[in-house]
């Protein structure tokens, strides 16, 4: 039995149990969604006005997915477009509501053109990250 997954159906949650089931060549892990969204509501959270995104000190993809809410917002998009119509739809909706307050709470990188970005890096890695997390 799958777990649950604050704010969404049990269709939905099992939906992408199966997806992570079925796309663990893909480097998906059972819970990695749920770790993920975790990582995002964490992120959105803490107090201030302003938050800077913040990468981790280790840089494994265990650590970068619960701590960097930009790797945990890319595994939801992978996750989303593997998901069937309905359930795609509700985790869609859980997700829309986390991306306005991370756009609303982040900042725009104004560097960000100059920048070496992976083909199809979305905005979410356009924001300020915090440099001085690894001092």
């Amino acid at each position: 039995m799958p777990a649950r997954i604050g704010g969404l159906s049990s269709h939905t949650v099992a939906a992408i149990h199966r997806v992570e089931f079925r796309h663990l060549d893909k480097g998906l892990v059972p819970g990695d969604t749920q770790t993920a969204l975790r990582c995002y509501l964490g992120f959105l959270s803490l107090p201030g006005r302003y938050l800077y995104l913040t990468a981790t000190v280790c840089g494994c993809y265990e650590c970068s997915l619960s701590e960097d809410v930009a790797v945990a917002r890319d595994l939801l998009e992978l996750v989303l477009a593997r998901l069937p119509h309905r359930a795609r739809r509700e985790l869609a909706v859980l997700v829309a509501v986390l991306d306005e307050e991370l756009e609303r709470r982040t900042l725009p990188d104004p560097l960000a053109h100059r920048r070496l970005w992976s083909p199809g890096e979305q905005w979410w890695h356009h924001r300020l990250y915090d440099e001085s997390h690894h001092l």
